[in-house]
């Protein structure tokens, strides 16, 4: 059984800078799954949430397009499984005769198509027990990288404004 998720964002996991793609149940337990995917597609999704305009087509956007062009339409995503360490997800298109076809994906790309073409995500029950994780868990490492984010700020600031001479012994 597949529950909806929504997409809380794209997050950066200190110290290693790795992107996290994180959605969270809508219901429930509002349990969350991380998803570690690469810089390119955090960048392809954090395009579609702002909405900020490319000069030219990304990957997704021409994919998303294309599919429209043919007459068939996304109907959702789902993020399928664990396996090995590698999560998997499909793209469910129904096509101009009215059949569903279902299409392998990596779970970036998945919702980089989905926040595009303004489809739900879901994910099925089995992996969110598998992968989910505690929703306060999730806050807590966000508190955690504002913390180290401010730490940055600070350190930032205090070496502009500090004079050479300032430590001299």
């Amino acid at each position: 059984m597949a529950v909806e998720m929504e997409l809380v964002g794209v997050r950066v996991q200190m110290p290693s800078n790795a992107p996290i793609l994180v959605l969270r149940e809508t219901e429930g337990q509002r349990r969350t799954v991380p998803i570690y995917i690469g810089g390119p597609e955090a960048h392809a999704i954090d395009l579609a949430l702002s909405g900020t305009p490319t000069a030219r087509p990304m990957t997704h956007d021409l994919l998303t397009s294309m599919i429209s062009g043919l007459g068939s339409t996304i109907e959702q995503i789902v993020v399928t499984e664990l396996r090995q360490g590698t999560f998997y997800a499909e793209l469910y298109v129904r096509d101009a005769a009215g059949d569903v076809q279902t299409f392998s994906a990596r779970p970036s790309d998945a919702v980089a198509i989905a926040v595009r073409a303004q489809v739900p995500i879901l994910a099925e029950e089995a992996l969110i027990e598998d992968a989910g994780i505690e929703d306060d868990e999730v806050e807590d490492e966000s508190a955690d990288a504002v913390e180290e984010e401010e730490m940055v700020e600070e350190l930032r600031k205090f070496l502009e404004e500090a004079n050479p001479d300032d430590f001299k012994s």
